[in-house]
C-alpha cells in the first residue's frame, strides 16, 4: 500500500522529532500493510522554515536507516507545498517537489479558506503538464461551507486527497461525513495518512482501510487504493465525474 502524504522526515517540520521517533512511525506504518511512503515535508508554510532542507537527499538518508533496521518501507520524495502566487516558477527552478518525481503536485490552502489566485495558479500548472493534488479539502472551511469552491477546480482539472484521521471520525462526525461525500461525488481520489506522530498524528491506516471496506462500494473503495499507486508510478488517476455535495433536510452531506 502507498502512503502519498506523510511527515515522515525528522527534524524538519512538525513531524518527527528525532530519528528514532521517524524509526517509530515507519515500523507503525509497515505494522498497517504500507510498503511505500511519499515523504511531503510543508514547504512555504508559515510556521515553519523549509526552504533550505534537501528533502531528497534526507530521504535517501532515511531509506539507508529504514534498510538497517529490516523496516519493510521505502521513501520517497516531495512536498505539501503552501499555495502561492508564483508556485509555478518554484516546481520549474526545483524548489518546490512534486510527488515522487510525478506530475502530482501536494498543495495545502489556508485552513480556513482558498487564495484568489487558485484557479489561476491551477490552470498555469495545468498547462505545464502537472497536476494538483488538493490536500485535506475536508478540513478546509471555506469548502465546508461552499462545496462548490471544490467543485469547480476539480471540474477544471485539479484532484485531491482526503485523511485517514479524517474519514475514521477524529475530526468529528460532520468532517467524516463530509469526506466520505467527497469520495462517493467524484470530488476526492485519494486517501492518506498524513501522519506526523505514532501518538500525536499516526497512521490509522488500518482503521481506515476497515471502515471504507464496509462503507464504499467495492469498485470505488479499490480504486482509491490504485490511485495512491498510480501517484507513486506516475500513471494517471481515474477520475469520475464530479458531482455537487451538499447536505439533505437531515443535515447530512450527501
Amino acid at each position: 500500500m502507498v502512503d502519498i502524504h506523510c511527515h515522515l522526515l525528522p527534524l524538519v517540520d512538525d513531524g518527527p522529532s528525532s530519528v528514532e521517533q521517524m524509526l517509530q512511525l515507519a515500523e507503525q506504518a509497515a505494522s498497517e500493510g504500507v510498503t511505500r511512503i511519499i515523504a511531503t515535508p510543508h514547504l512555504f508554510h508559515p510556521q515553519f522554515e523549509t526552504t533550505e532542507v534537501d528533502v531528497q537527499l534526507t530521504v535517501a538518508e532515511v531509506n539507508v536507516l529504514l534498510n538497517q533496521r529490516n523496516i519493510p518501507v521505502v521513501v520517497s520524495p516531495g512536498h505539501e507545498i503552501r499555495l502561492t502566487g508564483n508556485l509555478i516558477e518554484e516546481v520549474r527552478t526545483g524548489v518546490a517537489l512534486p510527488l515522487a518525481h510525478s506530475r502530482y503536485l501536494l498543495i495545502e490552502f489556508p485552513s480556513t479558506g482558498i487564495p484568489s489566485y487558485a484557479r489561476q495558479v491551477f490552470a498555469e500548472l495545468i498547462s505545464d503538464g502537472y497536476i494538483p493534488v488538493i490536500a485535506h479539502p475536508e478540513k478546509n472551511k471555506a469548502i465546508i461551507q461552499n462545496p462548490t469552491l471544490l467543485f469547480d477546480l476539480i471540474s477544471n482539472g485539479a484532484i485531491s486527497q482526503v485523511t485517514c484521521a479524517s474519514l475514521i471520525g477524529k475530526y468529528g462526525k460532520d468532517v467524516q461525513r463530509f469526506a466520505i461525500a467527497l469520495l462517493e461525488n467524484g470530488l476526492a481520489h485519494l486517501v492518506a495518512s498524513d501522519a506526523h506522530h505514532t501518538e500525536k498524528r499516526p497512521m490509522y491506516w488500518e482503521q481506515c482501510r476497515k471502515f471504507l471496506a464496509q462503507e464504499l462500494e467495492e469498485w470505488l473503495y479499490e480504486e482509491i487504493y490504485e490511485n495512491n499507486e498510480a501517484i507513486l508510478l506516475n500513471h494517471l488517476v481515474t477520475v469520475n465525474p464530479p458531482n455537487p455535495v451538499e447536505k439533505n433536510w437531515k443535515g447530512q452531506w450527501v
